[in-house]
């Protein structure tokens, strides 16, 4: 009793000092817009970069309430104040957005539904009076976003398997060293015999077989003669294919007219893995990507440092480190200016100037603190301080030596052998570089690594991990903007999943949509790198036949299929393009995994990372996977699905999608000539069918034309037919930037049907830019009709 006469007196106070009558508050059961109740304990704001996202001449202040619980917002802040506006919600929060000039101030909230007000700072009232505000403090970004990474399109590459340009260079022996194989058989093109390429104790057990690099056309399920006696680990994580540095030069122009603005190449330094995220070296391009035996050429570089380039030396054994003499066979120590240029090198800055040649960048991947136990530092006690722990093979980069050396080895890269920036034309250096794989404790010295660098080159751009504290990264300066995997995420539960625990509705996919957007500046945002799958994850083909997980989880088990995606779900490829067409049709920097505009598919590593698929080294041999995924399919395959009941097995062919590439095509042909509009656009939601405001709107339109084709049917044929409703699922959202404007219309229904679509024009014309017609404006509205599991990409100025 004493607890609802204390709330009767707080909210008699409340009402007097308003003006109303005394009233007791009543708690809806659910509560709405202008039901006089607010539900303060779903109200939040926190003094962080996630609430407050700098837009250097504005800043923008965020505030989490209940889904459809406020009627009216404000920001009350200095001496001014500003309505703040709804961009939709999400698993019942909705968030409320306004953006003021960027400066200092203190500031607090205002909600208003009905009778009823609330304030909001660092304590809550129903009197502004006993507010205590929120303060904000303009910080100074230590990054700066290049010109040319805003919205352009990037391609990731995996370097082992994206194409063999030089079979000389294939690897003799992995990462378990040459006690663990028989020595290779054969020469090089010099005519220097393979197992000369590197002074090494090979194992003369006949039980042991000599290393190869595995068949670039082979089922990936068969094994080496190597690694028939091996355990798991050795078989299927540790084998190569002999991609190399000369197989993506060759390439170049393939990628140019695909319409790619950069590459992501993963590491190219020295290590005996194959994906040399270990680096033995970070100041040296691994010889299996670039010359096991030197050519004696400077591969058309000015070498302003030294070169090491002799004709017939080998670079495994000049790479040898003496720990007793604290150098390798170069005579490098860790003082830069000891450091070579080998022909491995060289080539990478070869391939840097042919990529500026063709007007794109390169970014190399590094994984800034993680090394091999054959690292120079962990061989030597000198450099146990490099170390956080020497039970720990992370560098430890707040120490400053360990921090130098990763520092002046990005430099090297970056500058390239002539030591300087020219013309982008003929740059020879990197264009930037992505951190992956750090640990949290290294951010402080990789912030410092990164603002060095950015002195030597005035366009470089620096890329992060995927990561939950971006801005808290980019504030401290650590890098310019990172991988957001948050689209993918919520495309794949709207358009893929089909189970409740993991799909979302319109509603919720366009709210998200709009959530992550504001979650970043705009020129962050332009230049976040939008990823479908990458080397870490599942192909995104293959995610959508195993469908109903989290993203990124569970796709290595033994009952993920493997088998081909379009043999499985004739809408697979479908709802493929509907993905691609949503990346691509976002004001930020998608990226492209290799291989994927070919149609490729795979579960996570390694089979993520299967040899990618070239015209002319076709045909292909047939895939494998277990039959027992299988078993209620069997009977329904395609007739190119072998099923061998012996061994247990369903074979499949492997062959490019050439629906899938044309597709690619055409999409990165539109981003390409829309560049300019995408680059500098802001993202808004339209209209989704799902939404109160809409469906109404569209019932009404889609029972009109029911009855106009029962009409059409009984005039014109003389048939009396029923017309099933289509199932509507619709979502659009606008690109512009004030003067012309892209109107993207995801339908994620397998029905076609037609609509009558909300646009911004009052009058004038809308142009699909995948089909080429026109559809005319009225009463801002188009009719069109809107095909299964198909997204519409139309174009005005």
């Amino acid at each position: 009793m004493k607890k609802w006469l204390l709330l009767a007196a707080v909210f008699f106070a409340f009402s007097v000092s308003y003006g109303e009558t005394p009233a007791e508050e009543v708690i809806p059961k659910i509560s709405q817009r202008r039901d006089n109740y607010i539900d303060k304990a779903s109200v939040f704001h926190e003094e962080n970069v996630n609430y407050r996202v700098d837009n250097n001449e504005t800043v923008r202040i965020l505030l989490d309430v209940k889904n459809n619980d406020i009627e009216k917002v404000e920001l009350i802040y200095g001496n001014d104040k500003a309505e703040m506006s709804s961009f939709g919600n999400y698993k019942g929060k909705e968030i409320f957005s306004v953006e003021v000039p960027n400066e200092n101030f203190s500031y607090y909230f205002a909600l208003t539904d009905g009778n009823a007000k609330y304030f909001y700072g660092k304590t809550q009232s129903e009197n502004n009076s006993d507010i205590i505000p929120f303060e904000y403090e303009k910080t100074h970004d230590f990054t700066n976003m290049p010109e040319w990474a805003k919205s352009g399109t990037g391609y990731m590459i995996y370097i082992d398997t994206f194409r063999n340009g030089n079979y000389d260079n294939d690897a003799i022996f992995n990462e378990f060293g040459t006690n663990n194989f028989s020595a290779p058989t054969g020469t090089i093109r010099s005519g220097t015999p393979r197992r000369s390429l590197a002074t090494a104790n090979w194992n003369p057990n006949p039980l042991y077989k000599a290393f190869t690099v595995h068949p670039w056309t082979g089922n990936y399920e068969e094994l080496d003669p190597w690694e028939e006696n091996a355990g798991n680990q050795i078989k299927k994580y540790t084998r190569v294919y002999g991609g190399d540095l000369a197989g993506i030069i060759d390439k170049l122009d393939y990628l140019k007219e695909l319409g790619i603005d950069y590459l992501i190449i993963s590491p190219p330094v020295y290590s005996f893995s194959n994906h040399k995220y270990d680096p033995i070296y970070m100041n040296h391009v691994d010889p299996t990507f670039g010359y096991l035996e030197q050519t004696g050429t400077n591969e058309g570089m000015d070498v302003k440092g030294q070169a090491s380039n002799t004709n017939g030396a080998r670079e495994l054994d000049l790479l040898v480190y003496n720990a007793q003499q604290d150098k390798n066979l170069l005579d490098e120590t860790t003082d830069p200016q000891t450091w070579k240029w080998t022909n491995s090198d060289l080539l990478l800055a070869k391939l840097a100037r042919e990529v500026h040649k063709r007007d794109m960048r390169i970014i190399m991947e590094i994984s800034p603190d993680v090394t091999s136990n054959k690292f120079f530092a962990n061989l030597n006690p000198k450099y146990n301080k490099w170390y956080r722990s020497r039970s720990d093979l992370r560098l430890d980069l707040n120490n400053r030596e360990a921090r130098e050396y990763v520092f002046n080895s990005l430099k090297k890269w970056i500058l390239g052998p002539d030591e300087t920036f020219k013309t982008y034309e003929d740059d020879d250096g990197i264009d930037g570089v992505r951190y992956v794989f750090y640990k949290n404790e290294n951010k402080k010295g990789l912030a410092e690594i990164t603002r060095e660098l950015k002195k030597f080159k005035p366009e470089i751009l620096v890329l992060g991990d995927q990561s939950r504290n971006f801005g808290n990264d980019i504030e401290m300066g650590l890098y310019d903007t990172g991988v957001d995997y948050n689209y993918v995420n919520e495309m794949i539960k709207y358009i893929v999943n089909t189970n409740s625990n993991y799909k979302i509705d319109n509603i919720e996919f366009a709210s998200k949509m709009a959530e992550v957007y504001n979650q970043y500046s705009r020129q962050k945002f332009y230049g976040t790198e939008i990823y479908l799958d990458s080397l870490d994850t599942d192909r995104i083909y293959s995610g959508i036949i195993n469908p109903n997980r989290v993203f990124d989880r569970n796709n290595g088990s033994s009952e993920y299929k493997e088998i081909r995606p379009d043999l499985y779900d004739g809408e697979a490829v479908r709802k493929l393009k509907m993905l691609v067409s949503i990346q691509m049709m976002l004001p930020a920097s998608p990226v492209v995994y290799y291989g994927d505009e070919k149609g490729m598919w795979g579960s996570d590593y390694p089979r993520n990372r299967k040899p990618m698929l070239w015209e002319d080294l076709a045909p292909y041999d047939n895939e494998s996977d277990d039959i027992s995924k299988y078993m209620d399919r069997l009977r329904n395959m395609p007739e190119q699905v072998i099923i061998n009941e012996v061994e247990k097995k369903i074979f499949y062919p492997v062959v490019i999608n050439q629906d899938i590439e044309n597709f690619y095509r055409k999409i990165l042909g539109i981003r390409q000539q829309y560049s300019d509009l995408i680059r500098n656009s802001e993202f808004k939601i339209l209209e989704v069918s799902n939404d109160p405001k809409t469906q109404a709107r569209v019932n009404e339109f889609i029972a009109y034309y029911m009855a106009e084709e029962k009409r059409k049917a009984q005039i014109y044929q003389n048939k009396i037919i029923e017309v099933k409703r289509p199932a509507v699922d619709y979502i659009s959202y606008e690109l512009t930037n004030g003067k012309e404007s892209l109107v993207i219309i995801i339908n994620n229904s397998s029905d076609k049907y037609t609509i009558k679509a909300l646009v911004p024009k009052l009058f004038g014309e809308y142009k699909d830019l995948m089909y080429n017609k026109k559809y005319y404006v009225s009463d801002r509205t188009i009719e069109l009709t809107l095909k299964p599991k198909e997204v519409t990409i139309l174009y005005s100025k």
